[in-house]
Order: C-alpha cells, then sequence, then structure tokens
C-alpha cells in the first residue's frame, strides 16, 4: 500500500492532465494518515514515540534537505535564481514547500499529527473522537492557514481525523467475512462519488479538503478499500513478490523527499520529454536511489529504517541463524 500511494504521488507531481488531480489527489497523501492510525500501537510511550519518529522521519528530512541543497542550489545559483528565502521555505511557511522541496511539509505535518494523536491517548477514546472530529472542521474552515504554519505542523489538526479513522478501520477489519468484495465495493462507491463531482480531490499542502466531510470520508474509504483488496491478493503471491514489496517499501521514504529533486532537474535539462516518460524516469530513478540509500551504511539517516530491520523483515531465517 505504501507503494502504490507514492508511486500515485510521483505520477500526482508528473502527470500534467487534468485526470491527475481527481485520480490520486483524491486519496494518495490521505492514505499515510490513514496508515499510520491502522498500524498503530497504543502500547508506546510519548517519549518512546519521539525518539522513534525522530529517527525514521525527523532525521531523513534533514538529512535529504542538506543532501537536495547540495544539488539544487549550485543548480539554481548558475542559473541565477537562488533564493535564501526559497531554501528555508518548509520551514517558515510549511505551503510554501516549493521544487525540489516540495514532499517536505508532508514529512513534518506527518510528525506533528502522530505527537498529537500519541498525546491524545491521555483522554477517553471519545474525547479523542471530538477533538479528532473538531480537527476536521478546522482544516475545512481554516485548511490554508493551517498549511502555512511553520513546517506546516498546523495541518496536523486535519490530518488527525485520518489517524483515528485508520485505527476504526483495523478495529472493524476482524468482523468483516468478506474483505475483498467490502474492498471493491468501497473503491466502486468511493469511484462514483469521486467521478461524480461530489466528493472532490483534496490537496492538504494547500489546505484544501475537498467536498466538507464527504472528501475526508472517501479518502478513508479508499484507503480501507484498497488494504482490503490487496490482502488477499498478496495471499497468493510468491514470496519473492513479498521480498520485493517490502524492500521497496522501507526504501520509500527516501523517493518521497528525493523524487522531487528528480522531476525539478528533468524540468530543467529535459524540457522536452512528455508526461509519460518524466514520470518513468522520476519513478525509476527515485526508487533505485531509495534502494541503493536503505543497502548504504547510512541507511537510518537516509531511510528512516534501522537495517537490522530490514534482514530480520526480507530474510528472518537468515537473521535468526546470525
Amino acid at each position: 500500500m505504501r507503494v502504490l500511494g507514492i508511486a500515485a504521488v510521483i505520477a500526482g507531481h508528473t502527470w500534467g492532465i487534468p485526470l491527475a488531480r481527481p485520480l490520486f489527489y483524491t486519496w494518495h497523501v490521505p492514505l499515510f494518515f490513514f496508515l499510520a492510525g491502522y498500524f498503530w500501537s497504543e502500547h508506546r510511550s510519548v517519549g518512546a514515540d519521539l525518539s522513534k519518529r525522530a529517527w525514521t522521519l525527523a532525521a531523513p528530512y534533514l538529512t535529504w534537505f542538506v543532501l537536495i541543497g547540495l544539488v539544487s542550489v549550485p543548480v539554481q545559483a548558475i542559473g541565477g535564481n537562488f533564493s535564501v528565502s526559497r531554501l528555508f521555505g518548509p520551514f517558515i511557511n510549511g505551503e510554501d514547500s516549493a521544487m525540489p522541496y516540495t514532499t517536505f511539509w508532508f514529512v513534518s505535518a506527518l510528525f506533528a499529527t502522530i505527537v498529537l494523536r500519541r498525546l491524545l491517548g491521555f483522554l477517553p477514546k471519545a474525547m479523542a473522537w471530538v477533538i479528532a472530529i473538531g480537527g476536521g472542521v478546522a482544516g475545512v474552515l481554516l485548511g490554508p492557514a493551517l498549511a502555512k504554519s511553520p513546517l506546516a505542523i498546523g495541518s496536523a489538526l486535519g490530518c488527525l481525523i485520518f489517524v483515528l479513522l485508520g485505527q476504526l478501520a483495523r478495529d472493524l477489519h476482524p468482523r468483516i467475512a468478506r474483505p475483498g468484495t467490502v474492498g471493491l465495493a468501497l473503491l466502486v462507491a468511493s469511484a462514483v462519488l469521486v467521478a461524480t463531482g461530489v466528493s472532490a480531490p483534496l490537496d492538504i499542502k494547500q489546505g484544501n479538503y475537498g467536498t466538507p466531510g464527504v472528501s475526508i470520508l472517501v479518502a478513508a474509504a479508499i484507503s480501507f478499500g484498497l488494504v482490503l483488496v490487496s490482502e488477499p491478493i498478496f495471499r497468493h503471491l510468491p514470496a519473492a513478490v513479498h521480498r520485493g514489496a517490502t524492500i521497496l517499501a522501507f526504501a520509500g521514504f527516501a523517493v518521497v523527499l528525493v523524487h522531487p529533486l528528480v522531476f525539478w532537474l528533468m524540468l530543467k535539462f529535459t524540457p522536452w520529454a512528455g508526461h509519460w516518460l518524466i514520470f518513468a524516469v522520476t519513478l525509476t530513478v527515485s526508487w533505485c536511489i531509495g534502494v541503493a540509500a536503505l543497502r548504504s551504511p547510512a541507511a537510518r539517516w537516509l531511510t528512516g529504517v534501522d537495517p537490522t530491520r530490514v534482514r530480520a523483515t526480507v530474510h528472518p531465517t537468515r537473521a535468526r541463524a546470525a
């Protein structure tokens, strides 16, 4: 699901066609907040979660900020359009995360959302839902202002509802007798609402939460539908496919951060390339960089993933033997 979501993010950025917005912006960013809730652990303390997220989110954020700057700043300086305010824009105004830092707002917003959800764990579940729904309303009414907050941390208010909806989906999942059928029904119903314009696309970076209430629920329905449909499919796929998907997912966070740089360089140096070629090259090159980063000695700084976790997940027999 993470691999599919990242591919959708890249497609949303590189496909310069009107269909891209309803096809991808409807669900691709909410999916990651939904999955954070779907895999939520109630037993982790605030301090432990802060430590974990510092490695999985903040460390790659800072590492790639520097590495991307080493490439983009000289290119901009040679072209005579370097700007310090543009470089540090994401820190001051999350919505101002311009290329090649287009996706950096998402990292800090996700970090803030997870911390907020962890703090709400001290409250009764009903109160957490009241705050999350209130945050969703704030997103609809004040989305642009929240998006313009430093590091886009204000968007945590609007995104919190997706985390709780992910938790709700996880609780409902065991009660669903035919997950594939239910998942397909959710996807079809959501597609109808999107195609008819009832559910408008979201653009959380800009503070746009689509059709009030409806777009949030549709984004969660698509996310849950994709989870329910993908599980029975993956159950029948070879182990090699599972290992490959896991490696791509582990490398995915680096792909999220680095693909705007690849896209930006292509726009600058291959302006003749069509949308499909730009998408294919951006997708392929970014994931090659991500997998290389995952296999490098600096994997934890570049991907947020502990290499021992990769070995234990992809090659559990070897890890146990070691």
